[in-house]
């Protein structure tokens, strides 16, 4: 007989369905809420206070608990450290992840110093630049390395993840060489298209297009809403 975790039991990645696109980006965010409940000393919450967070149907809350496998209690809800535990399961959240970030300069240096990521289990191991006033200097107890010993680290530790923060003009370059080394994952903040082989994953954080949506919507305001 189907074993099913208990309503206070974090199920395991095996024991969740799958689910839909959408309800996989609802993740981070329902992760994001349970640690800030947790630090409140909270111990559960409703199917309706995370719909009026998230502002979302309180219907498609209760169906991504179900596809988590998340039973609530009734005049409770849901318990807070069970989901909390689930979603890291099913994220990989529970296994340090190590990476390296490429490029030393100002967005590069202020995500290695990014206190938030050990929530995560993202371990930055290292950073590297071609620029010798920034090679050898010190972010977060990182020493800059040279970006021509970027493949040799990535053999050396296994990184399959790498944080790209170079110019434009550099980024295909260097996700081609890494690929070659190994890398399977590439966090990527430079404006530049990647293309990758399709066993390879790209994230691209468009800093600048988010701006844009922002400056659309600010000038498509009316004058009393402003």
């Amino acid at each position: 007989m189907e074993r099913r975790p208990s309503s206070e039991e974090a199920a395991s990645p095996q024991e969740v369905k799958s689910i839909s696109k959408a309800s996989f980006r609802r993740l981070p965010r329902y992760h994001q809420i349970m640690r800030a409940f947790e630090d409140l000393g909270r111990k559960y919450i409703s199917s309706k206070e995370l719909s009026e967070i998230l502002e979302i149907n309180e219907t498609l809350v209760r169906k991504d608990m179900a596809d988590l496998s998340i039973r609530g209690k009734p005049n409770q809800g849901y318990s807070i450290q069970t989901l909390r535990q689930t979603i890291e399961g099913f994220l990989g959240l529970k296994e340090p992840t190590e990476a390296l970030i490429v490029g030393g300069g100002h967005l590069g240096k202020a995500l290695a110093m990014y206190p938030g990521f050990d929530n995560y289990g993202l371990r930055i191991m290292g950073i590297f630049d071609n620029d010798p006033a920034k090679i050898g200097s010190d972010v977060n107890g990182l020493i800059v390395e040279d970006v021509e010993q970027l493949c040799r680290r990535v053999e050396e530790k296994q990184i399959k993840l790498i944080i790209l923060c170079v110019p434009k003009d550099a980024a295909q370059p260097i996700t081609d060489e890494v690929i070659a080394c190994g890398v399977r994952a590439v966090w990527n903040f430079t404006p530049q298209e990647l293309h990758v082989p399709k066993h390879v994953r790209i994230r691209n954080e468009q800093i600048v297009a988010g701006f844009m949506a922002l400056s659309y919507y600010l000038k498509s305001l009316p004058v009393e809403e402003m």
